[in-house]
């Protein structure tokens, strides 16, 4: 996400790195005593916000963030926040109750 927010052409090997750093930093000391390599599933939104950003940072210090004005790197953070997907689903069928 934070390639595609920046507007990079191309992935680096430095970003494919920060981007495992940032997965890795992620992961808890007691997750780790338990083997674990990745961050429970319950975080996935701040793990990938946490990620993109840091990703994006890259992105930025390699002059690939085509797309990303002043005040969007001045606030990265919220921005990549706002553009974040948030399912919303609302009901397919109307319930109501049917009284005779």
């Amino acid at each position: 996400m934070g390639v595609t927010v920046a507007g990079c052409k191309t992935v680096t090997d430095r970003m494919l790195y920060i981007a495992a750093e940032a997965l890795a930093n992620f992961v808890t000391a007691e997750e780790l005593e338990q083997g674990k390599v990745f961050p429970h599933i319950s975080n996935i939104r701040e793990v990938s916000h946490r990620v993109a950003v840091a990703v994006a940072r890259e992105a930025i210090r390699e002059g690939q963030a085509k797309k990303l004005r002043p005040e969007q790197i001045e606030n990265l953070e919220e921005y990549i926040a706002t553009k974040m997907y948030y399912p919303e689903y609302v009901p397919l069928v109307e319930k109501r109750e049917i009284s005779i």
